[in-house]
C-alpha cells in the first residue's frame, strides 16, 4: 500500500504540503491540491487515521450503538424503526465532516464490556451515541464516565440526572392517545404494548394508563408483543378471544398494522367498529387502509439532537446533556372523527 511520502514524491511536493492538500487545510494552491489528490488516487493511497488522530488528538468520528437482547425480536435489523433516527444522526455528522460507525450489540454479548474498553481506549472514536432499549444493567456507563469519554443516551430521563440523555417523552405522547379515545367516548379499550422490559414500552404504558384514569371505561385489557407485525397479529387475535374493543392503542405502528389485519379478517371495520392508533409515525402508516393515526416522536429531530449534543460535548461547548423532545399526535383516518355516544 502506498504511503504519504510516495504520494508527495509523485506530485513533486513536500510531505507536509501533500498532507495539507489531502486534509483540505493550509494555504495550498488549488492546482497543487488537485495534483496531489490525483497522485493519491493513482497510487490508491488511503490517509492513515491513526496518524491523524495522533497529530490532532481527535479521530473526527463517532459511533452510534444500538443495543439488542436475545430475549426479544431484533427490531434494529428486522424493521425500519430506526431509519429516521440514523438519518438525523448522519446529517449532523456529515455536516461536521465526521465519520459515523454504526454498531449493534446484544446485552448478552460476553464481550460487551471489552467493546466499551476498546471504544474508550482505541482512539478511533471521539464519542458515542447509545440507544439502549431494555431495562438492564448499564455498567458500561460507569466505564464511559470514569474515563471522561463523551457519550449521550437516547432514553427517558428516568435514567437519572447525572446521565447524558435525550428524552423521548413517551409518557407525554401516550396520554395524547388516551385523551383522543376519551373525547370519542370509547369505553372498551385495549393496548398492545412492546416487551415488558423495553424502556419505550414501559413509558408508553405508564402514560397511557395514567391518561385513562378518569375516562370511566367499561373494559380495559393489555397484551405484550415485540414491536413486530406478527406480534401485533397474535396479540389482536388473543384480545378478540376475550372481547371486542372499540379502541386499540398499539405502542408502535408495526404492531398496529398486524392488529388491523386481524380486524379486517374478522369483519370489524376501522375506525367505525374499532378505533386504531399507533406510535412512531413510520412510513407504514400511509400504506395502510385506512391510514394510521399515530404519535410522532420526531425521530429525525431526535437523531440530529443526539449527534449535535454529542459533538458539542466533544468540543467542550457543554459539560452535560439533558434534553427532551416532545412528541405530537398525527391524525389520519384510523381513529375516526365523530364523538361516540355511550352504549
Amino acid at each position: 500500500m502506498a504511503n504519504l511520502k510516495e504520494v508527495a514524491e509523485l506530485a513533486g511536493v513536500s510531505i507536509a504540503t501533500a498532507s495539507m492538500a489531502l486534509r483540505g487545510g493550509g494555504n495550498i494552491r488549488e492546482s497543487t491540491r488537485i495534483r496531489v489528490k490525483s497522485c493519491a488516487k493513482r497510487l490508491n493511497y488511503t490517509p492513515n487515521q491513526i496518524g491523524r488522530t495522533l497529530n490532532t488528538g481527535k479521530a473526527n468520528a463517532i459511533a452510534l450503538l444500538m443495543m439488542t437482547s436475545a430475549a426479544s425480536a431484533d427490531i434494529v435489523r428486522g424493521t425500519s424503526l430506526f431509519y429516521q433516527l440514523v438519518r438525523g444522526v448522519l446529517s449532523v455528522v456529515d455536516e461536521a465532516k465526521h465519520g459515523l460507525r454504526l454498531d449493534v450489540k446484544s446485552h448478552e454479548d460476553p464481550d460487551l464490556m471489552q467493546y466499551f474498553e476498546q471504544v474508550v481506549g482505541g482512539r478511533f472514536l471521539d464519542g458515542i451515541v447509545i440507544v439502549p432499549q431494555f431495562v438492564r444493567d448499564y455498567a458500561f456507563i460507569h466505564t464511559l464516565k470514569k474515563n471522561n469519554f463523551p457519550y449521550v443516551l437516547m432514553r427517558p430521563a428516568s435514567f437519572g440526572r447525572d446521565i447524558n440523555c435525550v428524552d423521548l417523552q413517551s409518557d407525554y405522547g401516550a396520554p395524547l392517545v388516551a385523551e383522543l379515545f376519551a373525547k370519542q367516548g370509547r369505553r372498551r379499550v385495549a393496548m398492545i404494548n412492546g416487551p415488558a422490559q423495553h424502556l419505550d414500552a414501559i413509558e408508553r404504558e405508564k402514560g397511557f394508563m395514567e391518561g385513562l384514569a378518569g375516562a370511566g371505561l367499561d373494559r380495559l385489557t393489555k397484551r405484550y408483543g415485540d414491536f413486530t407485525i406478527p406480534s401485533g397479529i397474535a396479540a389482536m387475535k388473543d384480545i378478540l378471544r376475550e372481547f371486542t374493543p372499540d379502541a386499540v392503542f398499539c405502542s408502535n405502528d408495526y404492531m398496529a398494522a398486524g392488529a388491523m389485519k386481524v380486524l379486517a379478517e374478522s369483519k370489524l371495520r376501522v375506525p367505525e367498529d374499532v378505533a386504531m392508533v399507533g406510535y412512531d409515525n413510520t412510513d407504514i402508516c400511509i400504506g395502510l387502509t385506512p391510514t394510521l393515526t399515530t404519535i410522532d416522536y420526531r425521530a429525525e429531530e431526535v437523531g440530529r439532537c443526539l449527534a449535535g449534543e454529542l459533538l458539542a460535548l466533544i468540543e467542550g461547548k457543554v459539560s452535560s446533556i439533558q434534553k427532551a423532545i416532545r412528541p405530537f399526535l398525527v391524525e389520519r383516518d384510523s381513529h375516526g372523527s365523530s364523538v361516540m355516544s355511550d352504549v
